[in-house]
């Protein structure tokens, strides 16, 4: 079992911190500020063009961490941009560069490109895992051609406790289950019995869940998620609490809704995955004060 599952079933959740790798070339400022959490975030998890938005490639990226901080990396791989045998030859690369984890998601939907840029999506999430599956035991679909040094990443999917049609949402989680998924990250989640209630149907399948937990930075945040994107769409009511805040009123409270949520799901997730929505300051800032809540509860 690889060290990144053998930490999700520990004791005390893990602690993952979610990033998008820089627009360009200049990762140094990224790169000092994902510093200052090494040894409070067991991973780093890198997020694939993200909203179709063309970021350094996160394999690029997440080597410069490995080796420069030394931290796991974990990386999402988008069906949206790339053929089976770039995402192959991608995933092998993750294998050569010791990548902890590997989540297959489809990709978020493409606007209106005036190049005239197409999603490729020769893959879905399903085959994908599949792929990697096949990847981690030699099996690189070319015949008797067999890999005689193995990637050793854990595969991961994603899903969205929030959806309203939810039991089509288990169906799809069971079907990653069976093409070779070992843990989930969800779409971030709000409400306590709305992520018991996932994690209870994600034990079925032996998935290990991480609870995804989005910071909200502002009142403007906020009302863009409530009005822009419709899988939160079952979340009004936790966006609505930020009307008339100022961006300090925001943050604080932010914080402590989501430090609330944590505890009380700490004996019950595999791990928490705070997503830098907005840019990365405030989830480092919330990353940070959970670690020091396990290491005061003496739980890390």
């Amino acid at each position: 079992m690889s060290a990144l599952l053998k930490r999700l079933d520990a004791h005390a959740p893990a602690l993952w911190l979610e990033v998008t790798p820089p627009r360009g070339i200049s990762v140094e400022s990224l790169l000092a500020r994902l510093a200052a959490v090494r040894g409070s975030v067991d991973a780093i998890n890198l997020a694939d063009n993200a909203l179709g938005r063309v970021k350094l490639a996160p394999l690029v990226f997440g080597s410069m961490i490995k080796s420069r901080l030394g931290m796991a990396v974990v990386i999402n791989f988008s069906c949206r941009d790339r053929n089976r045998y770039a995402l192959k030859a991608d995933l092998l690369g993750a294998g050569a560069l010791g990548i902890d984890g590997v989540v297959a998601l489809a990709g978020d939907k493409l606007a209106a490109d005036p190049a005239g840029a197409r999603p490729v999506h020769d893959l879905n999430p399903f085959s994908l895992l599949s792929v990697m599956d096949d990847l981690r035991r030699g099996d690189t679909g070319e015949g008797r051609r067999r890999l005689k040094t193995l990637p050793q990443f854990a595969l991961g999917a994603v899903a969205n406790p929030n959806r309203q049609a939810l039991e089509r949402e288990f169906e799809l989680l069971e079907r990653k289950a069976l093409a070779g998924a070992e843990f989930v990250i969800t779409q971030p989640v709000f409400d306590a019995a709305v992520a018991r209630a996932f994690i209870a149907r994600a034990r079925r399948h032996k998935l290990r869940v991480v609870l995804g937990i989005l910071p909200v930075k502002r009142e403007s945040m906020a009302g863009y998620l409530k009005e822009r994107i419709p899988d939160l769409s079952t979340a009004h009511s936790h966006f609505d609490r930020y009307a008339g805040l100022s961006e300090e009123q925001a943050r604080r409270m932010s914080i402590d809704l989501s430090l609330a949520l944590m505890r009380e799901l700490a004996g019950e997730a595999a791990g928490f995955n705070i997503m830098s929505g907005g840019g990365p300051s405030l989830a480092i800032e919330l990353a940070l004060e959970f670690s020091r809540s396990l290491e005061d509860a003496g739980a890390r």
